[in-house]
Order: C-alpha cells, then sequence, then structure tokens
C-alpha cells in the first residue's frame, strides 16, 4: 500500500473533527443572535467595527465573562459571520456579507429561520434518532410523530411558541424568495387576471404580488382557522378551506414551498385539484420549490438543498425533488408539461401547464 501523506491524514483527521462538532456552529449561531451580537454590529454607527469592551455593555445578561465572549466571538469569525480587525488598544469586530443576514430586521434576514430549526421543542431532539428513519415504513409515521405522538401540523397547533416560531420563520422564507419571484415570473404575472396562493397562510406572499401587480386579483385559501387570524389587506382576499376537497378557481395556482411537505400521493391530490381549478388553455400553476439536482449548483447549494431534504423526511414525510421526481408527480397529475424557470433563491419555479 502507498505511505499515506502525513499532512493530508492530518487535513482528514481535521475534517473528520469538524463534521462530529458541526453542532457547535448551530448553537454558536443561536447563542449569538440571543445576545443581539449581529444587531448590536450592524446599529453601531452605520455598522461600523465595534470593539469587544462595548459589545459586552449590550448584552442581555446581569454579568459578562468577556474572556468567554471573545472566544465566541473568535468563532464567529472563523464561521465566516464576523470579521475581527486588529488594533493597537482592542480588537474590533464588523459584520461580514454573510453576517449581515442574521441582522433580525434586515431585509433578507434568516434570523427567524435559524431559532426555529435550532430550537429543541420543534424538532431538534428528533435528530437523534435520525437512524430510525432507515427502518420507518413509507406512508408511515414520521419520526416526529413517533416521538411526539402526533403530526408535525398537531404539534405545531397544540404549541403557539412553536406556532409562531414556524409562521416566523415561513416569513422570513416568504421575504427572500418573492421578490425573486416576482422577478423572474413577472412577464407571467403580466399576463392573467386572477392568482390563488393554496396555502398561502396570513397573505404576506400574495400581499407582495398585490402590490407588484395590482391588476392580478389575488386571493389566499389555507384552513379556516388560519384565513381567519390573517391580517387585512387592500388587495387581497381569502379563502377557507381544505385544498384536498378544493381550490378555488383563477388563471393560475401558486404553490410556495409547500408540496415538499406531503409524499407524492398527497402532492397528486394537491395538483390534480389545481389542474380542475385553471383554464384548459392559459392556465398555469406555478410551483416555487427546491429542485435537487441543478447542474450549476455549487457545494453550498447542493448540502442546503440536502439538509432541507432530509429535514422534511424527519419532520413531515414528505422530500425535495430532483427534476425527474417533478416531471414524473406533474405527469401523473395529468398536465401536459412543464417548464423550469430559475430565480435567484434555494427554489427554483415550475410552471405546470393543462
Amino acid at each position: 500500500m502507498e505511505e499515506a501523506d502525513p499532512q493530508q491524514e492530518l487535513k482528514s483527521q481535521a475534517q473528520i473533527f469538524n463534521h462530529i462538532y458541526s453542532f457547535v456552529n448551530s448553537h454558536v449561531l443561536k447563542c449569538a443572535i440571543e445576545l443581539g451580537i449581529f444587531d448590536t454590529i450592524h446599529g453601531s454607527k452605520g455598522g461600523k467595527p465595534m470593539t469587544l469592551s462595548t459589545l459586552a455593555t449590550t448584552i442581555p445578561l446581569n454579568s459578562i465573562n468577556t474572556r468567554n465572549l471573545h472566544r465566541l466571538m473568535v468563532y464567529l469569525v472563523h464561521m465566516g459571520l464576523l470579521q475581527k480587525n486588529v488594533t493597537l488598544e482592542e480588537d474590533e469586530f464588523s459584520l461580514t456579507q454573510l453576517g449581515e443576514f442574521l441582522v433580525k430586521d434586515g431585509e433578507k434576514s434568516l434570523v427567524n429561520w435559524a431559532l426555529a430549526i435550532i430550537n429543541e421543542a420543534v424538532g431538534m431532539g428528533c435528530w437523534h434518532h435520525l437512524s430510525r428513519c432507515c427502518s420507518l415504513e413509507s406512508g408511515g409515521p414520521t419520526l416526529l410523530e413517533e416521538m411526539h405522538g402526533m403530526s408535525a401540523w398537531e404539534y405545531v397547533g397544540k404549541n403557539p411558541e412553536v406556532n409562531r416560531l414556524i409562521n416566523d420563520a415561513m416569513a422570513s422564507d416568504t421575504k427572500l424568495v418573492m421578490p425573486a419571484f416576482i422577478q423572474g415570473c413577472g412577464h407571467v404575472l403580466e399576463g392573467i387576471g386572477s392568482l390563488v396562493d393554496l396555502g398561502g397562510g396570513t397573505g404576506m406572499a400574495m400581499n407582495m404580488v398585490a402590490e407588484a401587480f395590482p391588476h392580478l386579483k389575488c386571493t389566499v385559501f389555507d384552513l379556516p382557522h388560519v384565513v381567519e387570524t390573517a391580517p387585512a389587506y387592500p388587495n387581497v382576499s381569502f379563502v377557507g378551506g381544505d385544498m384536498f376537497e378544493f381550490v378555488p378557481n383563477a388563471d393560475a395556482i401558486l404553490l410556495k414551498f409547500m408540496l415538499h411537505n406531503w409524499q407524492d400521493d398527497g402532492c397528486i391530490k394537491i395538483l390534480k385539484k389545481c389542474k380542475d381549478a385553471i383554464p384548459k388553455v392559459g392556465g398555469k400553476v406555478m410551483i416555487v420549490e427546491i429542485i435537487l439536482d441543478l447542474e450549476d449548483d455549487d457545494e453550498d447549494l447542493i448540502r442546503s438543498k440536502h439538509s432541507l431534504d432530509l429535514d422534511m423526511m424527519v419532520a413531515t414525510g414528505g422530500k425535495e425533488r430532483t427534476e425527474e421526481e417533478w416531471k414524473v408527480l406533474i405527469n401523473s397529475a395529468g398536465f401536459s408539461g412543464l417548464e423550469i424557470v430559475p430565480i435567484m433563491a434555494i427554489q427554483s419555479v415550475i410552471m405546470a401547464y393543462p
């Protein structure tokens, strides 16, 4: 056997240790959000670098161990979220471009998504039993259902704090993806008169569409208890019901980050209802979802998509799908064709034509 390169072996050991301790990234991230580190630095004189001692005065704790805080800050630097500026008097820290995504009130903030996922109550505890997924029957209880004795939807419905975390996370996703959707599919939205957002929750996504395209008749369709508590928007109407039983008629149906919650048979039922609700000529279903195997994805994008796929496996029993799997699904629902429209988001838009 060829003798191992000592440097490569050392690097391999380091990589394995990084995999073992990858949970540290999540918990350091949650800690930094809870301590307000990103918000404080962002708000410091227009985002200028901040010293450790100044930052320590803003931390919402009764007493501060500045040595431990410094260790935390150094780790955030290695995560690429902060930049350390070495000065003669005291180290200063500033946000990197990556760190800007963790400012709570930022336009493209992922703070609420992070807090929802890195949360024991939401299902982080399930991941300790991930190997169990390999023996669960398809169509049977998910890992989360086994752990909590109820579906993800029931669990969220019975836990107001979890429900708030999930709703806030979905709002973060909407703020990220909808501007990209509007920009990438504007030509389609200009050519239709009505749009229904199926499973559209409290209407944030539809309101953004209505503001960009005032001519559109925009409707949100979701469960009755969801639409009953939705805020009023001037150009958005709400309809309550069960999408497995009925979908309102419209020129186009929007399914945003929703079909991945369901297994294939559930998706086909929903898509068939959508097909019945749109015109046979000119109608379309606009599916905003992850496509796993796009050729131009880089390693970071590939890994993030597969992380979400495993999350679906654990929590809902759904899945993220490849391009071929989407084609099979849409054809099985009776659609005659599809088109993939790339947008500047982790999701793509899949146009399904009747």
